[in-house]
């Protein structure tokens, strides 16, 4: 069972990543809307795999899908804010991006999903996933070269692809430790 769980929760994270890239370009010109949209989609799928894949059924579901919404939106606009504004070497970069985005995340689940024990297991695991996700978007962005095409369209599609597909394959792992009550 866990092992399906751990499948389907990566393909949501792709498929997360992929409506966040894809789906951005065809909003309207509204900018606290393209803000928003891809912490939005990522805490949509993160209640979606919580409530129906994982079974963590909380008692307030709409608080539930408040919280992931929020905490996806937050942990998008705090991890561009450091990544604008930190001056940190390209190396570290997006790794320290990664882990203020899911460690954002890793928070809002703790209550959206009831976790109660394996806390510390738990929020570590999601934040090192996004420490993950950034370090390997970083190895293939340098592999592949995205930055030199010139085509934001790509290069966010390789970020949220590869953030949001290691962050859910963390979160997946993690509730492994937690349990709810």
């Amino acid at each position: 069972m866990m092992e399906k769980q751990f499948q389907a929760f990566v393909l949501l994270g792709l498929v997360s990543g992929l409506i966040c890239s894809f789906g951005g370009p065809y909003l309207p010109d509204i900018k606290w809307l393209g803000d928003a949209w891809p912490g939005v989609v990522l805490g949509l799928f993160l209640f979606y795999a919580g409530r129906y894949i994982a079974n963590r059924d909380a008692r307030k579901a709409l608080s539930a899908l408040l919280v992931t919404v929020s905490v996806g939106v937050i942990g998008w606009r705090l991890a561009v804010k450091v990544g604008t504004d930190s001056g940190l070497d390209e190396h570290y970069l997006y790794a320290v991006c990664g882990v203020v985005g899911a460690g954002c995340v890793a928070l809002g689940l703790l209550y959206a999903w009831r976790i109660r024990s394996g806390i510390l297991p738990f929020v570590l695991i999601i934040t090192s996933a996004g420490a993950l996700g950034g370090f390997l978007f970083y190895l293939l962005e340098l592999a592949s070269g995205i930055s030199q095409v010139r085509s934001d369209h790509l290069w966010t599609t390789l970020l949220f692809g590869t953030w949001q597909t290691v962050l859910f394959a963390g979160a997946s792992y993690g509730l492994r430790f937690a349990t709810a009550k």
